[in-house]
């Protein structure tokens, strides 16, 4: 016979054994002790957190032969013993996820209306009740709702979203939380002292960590390490097994974004790789302790960071150094990495770009009025649509510095090409410069210049809006913004519909148009139906949620012919790496495109 599983073996017997979940428990007790069970109860959370359990433990206390019901469940009366080892008649389970149709809904209640056999009550415990189809909640509502006084419900799902209002609204709901890093690493401390296994110091919150909140993972976990060890664990061979990174080499990256060390950042990258080690589960654990950080640095709270004992020292050095600003744009800019580190063909690539990204590049800061010179006039401001990606005008140059003071005639036309990124500079003195020699002849005085400095008049560029370049860099800012979340986008609509998902898979966002995106379909088919008022509303409404901002759909079958306009160029040149590098370092947006001489 095969020997039992650990989370079944394990599993809570009576309240007290119960591991987290306090504000059920407690509940629940008081209903037992008050005689004021109700008929149906909804429990509803994450896997492996307690739900089955804690609706057997409900089972036992109802029907349970204590006489004192603060004791309840006891554990050791005949029908405690019955409903734990799975032979109680009156406690009936049905896997929701197996038996979807109306016909073992009405399978399940046609009993109902039978009296328990031996115990007080027949209780009946629905697992992942969201798999049941309509069909089969509709055939449950009205026993839900009217059930005999000796029938009880117990639902148990992990998504709640997809169970009926007419159901919920008749059952007692509630949420399990995970249970924390601390939590689990000290159950399992206890289950491997009673097994016979020797932890290493860490190793439980190495598996704690690993579970993601998950008691049932947890101890599945340990069970397979017991197989692949001789009964001494150490976190090496935690890390081994699960494909984890050491916590030595993120807490390596940690330090070197913390010093803003360049090269020991990318060296700790490097060392993963070279290891062989899963970069997606290297970026996971290096976010999920950024995040403890900011937790801890922003509530000043260990509870809600979640810290392990083997990472409190740690983690009170790295809170020192450490500032809001920066760890909020880390965990955005590392967060964001899961999917192109599982479909680049660049190994390591995406991640060493985050990494000087991270230290390089700076936090995205509250949008300031750009500075304008006495001379130039004030810039239009960058449309709504992209205000989350607003970026102050830089100069910048690629042929010689400026004099501090022009020369009263034009200089020899230099024989460098500029560079493609221009923007106004502030006055070098208070006093401005004559018109004469700060522009070409027969330009506006308010009229911004689109050069920092005097140019010949034979190799002045034509003078173009300003207001079209900002806006125009805002539209492209927000296809970039976009084209970054269409992945997480397209996700996110299957929820609502997932024929607008499978709509999705067949375009792509191409351009925006102020606070319009606009899609390009593959075939009429798809532009008519994703262009229905419905689904379009569907797709804006995810968008905004994931853009910050309102926007509109359009759809086109058609790519535009390219074309030399400043849209067109601006669009070009943002795509150029040392382009996207320059404008990111000196915080810059393109304000004019020469052409080359």
């Amino acid at each position: 016979m095969a020997s039992l599983s650990l989370y079944r073996k394990w599993r809570s017997q009576t309240f007290d054994e119960l591991v987290g979940q306090e504000h059920v428990v407690q509940t629940l007790r008081n209903a037992i002790v008050e005689d004021r069970v109700a008929h149906a109860y909804l429990f509803t959370g994450p896997r492996g957190v307690g739900k089955t359990s804690v609706a057997r433990l409900l089972a036992k206390a109802v029907n349970c032969l204590a006489a004192d019901r603060v004791a309840r469940p006891c554990g050791a009366c005949a029908m405690c013993q019955e409903i734990a080892e799975g032979r109680a008649v009156d406690v009936i389970e049905m896997d929701a996820a197996s038996n979807t149709s109306v016909e073992d809904a009405r399978a399940l209640i046609s009993g109902v209306m039978t009296r328990p056999t031996r115990g007080r009550y027949r209780v009946y415990i629905i697992d992942e009740a969201h798999m049941l189809s309509t069909a089969a909640f509709n055939a449950l509502l009205k026993t839900l709702e009217e059930p005999p006084e000796h029938a009880i419900f117990v639902l148990a799902t992990t998504e709640v979203h997809k169970v009926p209002a007419t159901i919920l609204s008749r059952c007692q709901r509630f949420t399990f939380t995970r249970h924390g890093i601390a939590s689990t690493a000290a159950h399992l401390r206890r289950v491997a002292a009673s097994e016979g296994l020797m932890l290493e110091p860490g190793a439980a919150e190495a598996i704690a960590r690993a579970a993601t909140g998950s008691l049932r993972d947890a101890l599945g976990v340990l069970e397979q390490l017991a197989s692949f060890t001789s009964g001494h664990i150490s976190v090496a061979q935690v890390q081994s097994l699960l494909g984890m990174t050491s916590a030595a080499e993120v807490a390596a990256l940690i330090e070197a974004l913390l010093e803003g060390d360049v090269a020991a950042a990318l060296r700790a990258v490097n060392s993963v790789a070279d290891q062989g080690a899963d970069l997606r589960q290297f970026t996971r654990d290096l976010v999920e302790r950024l995040r403890s950080l900011l937790l801890l640095l922003a509530a000043g709270d260990h509870a809600l960071a979640d810290i392990g004992d083997d990472e409190r020292e740690m983690m009170a050095a790295w809170v020192q150094r450490a500032d809001t600003g920066r760890l909020l744009h880390w965990v955005k800019l590392f967060s964001a990495l899961d999917y192109q580190l599982r479909t680049t063909p660049y190994g390591q690539l995406p991640l060493e770009l985050a990494v000087v990204e991270a230290l390089v590049g700076q936090p995205a800061l509250p949008a300031q009025p750009a500075r304008r010179s006495e001379a130039a006039g004030a810039r239009a401001p960058l449309s709504q649509a992209a205000a989350p990606v607003r970026r102050a005008a830089t100069s910048l140059q690629a042929a010689a510095p400026v004099p501090a003071t022009p020369p009263a005639t034009p200089p020899t036309p230099p024989g460098e090409a500029l560079s493609p990124i221009v923007a106004a500079a502030p006055p070098a003195s208070p006093e401005p410069a004559p018109q004469a020699e700060t522009a070409p002849a027969g330009s506006d005085p308010g009229q911004d210049l689109p050069m920092p400095f005097p140019t010949p008049s034979s190799a002045a560029p034509v003078a173009r809006s300003p207001e079209a370049a900002a806006a125009a860099n805002a539209d492209f800012s927000l296809l970039e913004l976009v084209e970054a979340h269409w992945e997480e986008i397209k996700r996110d609509v299957r929820p609502r519909s997932p024929t607008v998902q499978a709509l999705l898979h067949s375009v792509r966002p191409i351009d925006v148009e102020g606070n319009t995106v606009v899609l390009l379909a593959a075939s009429p088919f798809h532009k008519e139906n994703l262009e229905k008022a419905q689904n379009r509303r569907i797709v804006e409404e995810v968008m905004q949620r994931h853009l910050g901002v309102t926007v509109a759909l359009r759809c086109t079958i058609e790519a535009r012919a390219e074309s030399r306009d400043l849209r067109s160029q601006i669009r070009e040149a943002r795509k150029d790496d040392l382009v996207r590098a320059a404008m990111n370092i000196f915080e810059a947006h393109i304000v004019d495109i020469e052409p080359p001489e």
